[in-house]
């Protein structure tokens, strides 16, 4: 079922509409107003903070420790791996030589190794074979040795009636074979033996003749003595076992010779070849430090020179510099004493490492060495810091310079109460590290405007965008 409204109801229901729009547009607008209305500022909360003397002190930034890095050997620099700004390790490449002719002494060293070794295994084994026929030549020599006393001494009785046994021994059996060849020969003759029985018979009468003869000359030979070519033959042969001794003697000699020199030879082989890796290593340079690479003074394809400066590496993990302190107020100065440092509108706190034993020459001042931690390594090599010692262990209200007003007649601040900009008298003592120390009109916790006080008055309402403001 469809309802029809009267024409009257319907332009009431129409306006309606049109009051409770206009109504709801309007409300949006003074919000949206209220909003731009609200000054965008910048705030801190108020804490307590050393306070420091005056930056009167200047310095420069210098590596915690630096150092230049360069090749100890000549070359052609065949390849550059880090660049300014990288971040090296202690003992990482950084550059190299053409190591071509380094690698071929090594090689020649090894070889040289091998030749001496082979030189010494030959000498040692001709050592051996001298050794043999040393003793090989004295068995001869003892021999002959034995063969010429006894042809001195001739010989001996036992001998000489060993050898007349062996006459008589002879001379009985010719006997008996001349009785038994006459006798066969009657036999033959009558023909009761054979033809081979008698030439058996004579046989064994010739060789019992030659026997008796043998014997008997050997008795001679006894009963006569050594000839005098016996005596020079014997003496012959033990001149020549000896003169085989010398000469195996002499061999020896010469193989330890050899062998000396072959193991001298090893041995500067060795020192050559441990000369040709040290020098290898030496093409690579690494380096010394963990650090940053500062410096490169080096390109690829360029001959370096020994000790000529190929980079420079510092560690700026954490910085020195060297504050010149008036002579008359180093007595305030101690080692281990913190230091206040700025770096344009940067605070950060340095240890005194160091505070040097002689003023400077041309100054009067004292040097202290101040460490300043680096870790993002935001601050760099060759920058200028100012620098104030630390007067007070006690800590105090300190405002950045530029949040503090002064109209002429009051001096104040701007605190942030319910997202309003409250101004709030304060006193002010000592200027330090750019902040301005507040003893009076603040507490610890205030919010308090830092950036846009320019642009605010009291009780105009402040959106805070950034700062310290928790």
């Amino acid at each position: 079922m469809i309802i029809l409204l009267k024409p009257s109801l319907y332009i009431s229901a129409i306006f309606i509409l049109l009051f409770t729009s206009a109504c709801s547009s309007t409300g949006s607008s003074n919000n949206e107003a209220a909003e731009q209305q609200k000054q965008k500022v910048e705030a801190m909360v108020v804490k307590k903070e050393p306070l420091s003397a005056s930056f009167d002190l200047s310095g420069t930034l210098q590596p915690y420790e630096d150092t230049s890095v360069s090749f100890e050997l000549s070359g052609l620099i065949r390849d550059t791996v880090v660049n300014v700004g990288d971040s090296v390790s202690q003992g990482q490449i950084l550059t190299m030589l053409d190591s071509s002719s380094y690698q071929l002494q090594l090689e020649q060293a090894s070889t040289a190794i091998l030749e001496a070794q082979a030189g010494i295994k030959n000498a040692t084994a001709a050592i051996s074979s001298a050794d043999a026929s040393i003793q090989s030549a004295d068995a001869q020599k003892a021999a002959a040795q034995a063969g010429v006393n006894k042809v001195n001494k001739g010989a001996r009785e036992q001998e000489r009636a060993q050898v007349r046994t062996k006459v008589q021994r002879a001379q009985s059996a010719l006997t008996k074979a001349q009785a038994t060849a006459e006798r066969t020969k009657l036999l033959y003759d009558q023909g009761a033996a054979t033809k081979n029985d008698y030439e058996n018979a004579q046989l064994a009468l010739t060789n019992a003749t030659k026997d008796l003869e043998d014997t008997q000359e050997a008795l001679s030979l006894i009963q006569e003595g050594a000839t005098l070519e016996d005596r020079q033959s014997a003496e012959s042969s033990l001149q020549q076992a000896q003169a085989g001794k010398e000469a195996a003697i002499a061999a020896k000699e010469q193989a330890g010779a050899s062998r000396d020199n072959s193991t001298a030879a090893y041995q500067q082989a060795v020192i050559a070849k441990k000369q040709a890796e040290l020098s290898l290593s030496k093409t690579a340079l690494k380096a010394p430090i963990s650090g940053v690479i500062l410096e490169k003074k080096a390109t690829v394809g360029q001959l370096a020179s020994a000790g000529q400066p190929v980079y420079r590496i510092g560690q700026i993990d954490k910085l020195k510099v060297l504050l010149p302190v008036p002579d008359h107020e180093i007595t305030n100065w101690k080692q281990g004493q913190t230091v206040q440092l700025q770096l344009y509108d940067e605070n950060r706190e340095g240890t005194v490492s160091k505070i040097y034993p002689a003023t400077n020459t041309n100054t009067g001042s004292i040097n202290v060495e101040v460490i300043v931690p680096n870790t993002q390594h935001d601050w760099a090599p060759g920058q200028v810091i100012k620098a104030g010692r630390q007067l007070t262990q006690s800590e105090q209200i300190l405002l950045p310079a530029k949040a503090v007003i002064n109209n002429g007649t009051d001096t104040f601040v701007y605190k942030v109460v319910n997202n309003k900009a409250v101004k709030t008298v304060v006193n002010v003592g000592q200027m330090s590290n750019n902040k301005l120390e507040i003893t009076k009109g603040l507490n610890v916790g205030d919010r308090i405007v830092t950036t846009g006080v320019n642009l605010i008055y009291d009780g105009l309402l402040v959106q805070i965008m950034g700062g310290t403001s928790k």
